[in-house]
């Protein structure tokens, strides 16, 4: 029987040892042991199998407790787990005191090698807690993080801060580019951010382009912390506005950054990253590429903007919008309306019309501006068809504001087909008006949405013609039919040279390419005189008419 059990120990994959307890010798070591640590019997174990030479077996559960080895009876047994740093692997230690001989304490060591499950334990912890695409940390370790710097900063008083950080027009580069260009770029503005810290300062991404900083201090003076963290957001802005060399292309971007100032835990982490992100927002409302500061004032704002988004979202599930419409005239010896404009209303029961100033931009960042569009082109093709029977207005062309928003969406096509199909509405009635920043990405499918448009019978017009860098190089491959004058420029045509000057080249332009250029916001006779002596035709604004309900047109 023992000659069984020496061919077991012997031949286990675990590898077996007996240390003795009073000079900490190894006393044996099956043929494993040996293998994996040389030929150890006789030498000291801790500078063998635990490699420890200042402090003997320290990280030993015996020595933790602070009890020597001696003192523990026999039978003792304990499990724990040491990383060897000859070799750099981890083990799994199982511990018995036994009466080696003679009354001398010793331990069997029986230990297995767990590197494999360790790496395996590694790469799980890394999924959790890192994003896969930049390393950086992600939400789940971000949080564990800013709550670690709560518990911390409510002891000292320290100021911490969090920077919710945003890039500027990323989405531009992701479709003009692709998304492999997208994601790196990502990398690299995430070793720009990490260059522009501290190496104890967390960065986290939390998805697309957004990414947090924890920043803890040790400054109890808030004015102090305050220029500490404007100077880094500065010096993030200023490394990340450098231009980004990526494969074969050449990137600019520039980012928005939300500072949110904590020294205890009264508000949640949850809180403490919306209120970053709410900072962040009125940065790019600042115009981008700058940074915020929290303020107690934004939480009512914050406060005001979701109530607002609430009602309008009630306003539109129970058809309290309302469309108004605005002519559009050709003029050439005599005027006549050739159009009108569909403008949307909120029309709400306390406060009455509410105008798009107040409401549209809540719709595009909420979202809601995807139903709003699509009530307002199936109201706008109802509307047409009760037209069918008026000689004058059966002719007319109703022009349609799409959002962008409306316009990226994968089913726009398909959901404006299908608006159309249910009405049984022409589309050569339609125009479609798009905002020129949309079309100055220039993308192919920008191009190809635009000429399948075009294919199923809408007309294209160009909204703010003259406000977002316009190149005649994107002109030429556009399948439009009308630029539209931004009224910016006709407000102080009469005044501004300048304007003039911007003015005339459009009109000029919009000859050139064959196309209609109509002029909106014309609000005097003088404005109106000077444009046709430009050789402007088609006219928009108050001057003609305000936007009137169905009912008064």
């Amino acid at each position: 029987m023992d000659n069984i059990a020496d061919i077991i120990i012997k031949n286990t994959g675990a590898f077996v040892c007996v240390i003795d307890l009073q000079n900490y010798e190894i006393l044996y070591a099956n043929d494993r042991c040996i293998k994996e640590f040389g030929n150890i019997v006789g030498k000291t174990c801790y500078k063998t199998i635990q490699k420890n030479e200042e402090s003997p077996c320290s990280f030993c559960p015996l020595h933790k407790e602070n009890r020597e080895p001696l003192s523990y009876p026999f039978g003792t047994t304990f499990e724990w787990e040491n990383k060897n740093s000859i070799n750099g692997r981890y083990y799994f230690f199982n511990d018995c005191i036994v009466d080696w001989s003679d009354g001398k304490k010793a331990k069997i060591q029986i230990g297995i090698d767990i590197t494999k499950q360790k790496k395996l334990e590694e790469k799980v912890v890394e999924l959790a807690n890192y994003d896969s695409l930049t390393n950086l940390a992600n939400r789940r370790l971000l949080k564990k993080a800013i709550l670690n710097a709560t518990e911390k900063s409510t002891r000292t008083s320290y100021y911490n801060a969090l920077l919710f950080l945003d890039l500027d027009n990323f989405k531009t580069i992701n479709d003009k580019y692709g998304h492999s260009i997208g994601d790196k770029l990502l990398i690299e503005v995430s070793k720009r951010i990490k260059h522009s810290l501290r190496k104890q300062d967390m960065t986290a991404r939390l998805g697309g382009d957004e990414f947090v900083v924890l920043i803890e201090t040790r400054e109890k003076d808030e004015s102090m912390a305050v220029k500490m963290f404007a100077k880094i957001s500065q010096n993030i802005l200023t490394n990340l506005k450098s231009v980004y060399a990526i494969d074969n292309y050449e990137c600019n971007i520039s980012a928005s950054i939300g500072i949110k100032l904590f020294k205890d835990h009264s508000a949640s982490v949850d809180e403490l990253i919306v209120h970053a992100d709410n900072a962040m927002y009125n940065a790019k409302e600042n115009g981008r590429n700058t940074f915020c500061f929290f303020e107690a004032k934004l939480e009512k704002i914050i406060q005001d903007k979701i109530k607002l988004t609430d009602s309008l979202k009630r306003a539109i599930d129970n058809n309290l919008m309302s469309l108004y419409y605005q002519t559009q005239i050709f003029s050439n010896k005599k005027e006549t309306i050739v159009g009108v404009e569909a403008l949307v209303r909120w029309v709400e029961p306390k406060k009455g019309v509410i105008l798009p100033s107040q409401f549209i931009s809540i719709a595009e960042d909420s979202g809601l501006i995807i139903p709003l569009g699509e009530w307002i082109f199936d109201e706008v093709c109802k509307q047409i068809n009760r037209w069918r029977d008026d000689e004058v207005k059966k002719r007319w062309i109703v022009s349609v504001n799409i959002s962008s928003k409306q316009f990226e969406k994968d089913d726009f096509l398909a959901t404006i087909a299908k608006i159309i199909n249910k009405n049984s509405v022409n589309p050569k009635m339609l125009r479609l008006e798009l905002n020129e920043s949309l079309l100055l990405k220039n993308t192919d499918r920008v191009l190809d949405t635009l000429h399948k448009l075009k294919d199923m019978g809408f007309s294209l017009s160009i909204d703010d013609f003259g406000t977002g860098y316009s190149s005649l190089s994107y002109l030429k491959k556009l399948p439009i039919d009308e630029l539209k004058i931004d009224q910016s420029f006709i407000r102080d045509l009469c005044i501004d040279k300048n304007d003039e000057i911007i003015t005339q080249t459009i009109i000029d332009i919009g000859k050139k390419f064959s196309l209609e250029v109509i002029a909106e916001g014309v609000e005097t006779q003088e404005q109106y005189k000077k444009l046709l002596d430009m050789g402007c035709n088609y006219f928009q604004g108050y001057f003609f008419s305000k936007p009137i309900s169905v009912e008064k047109l």
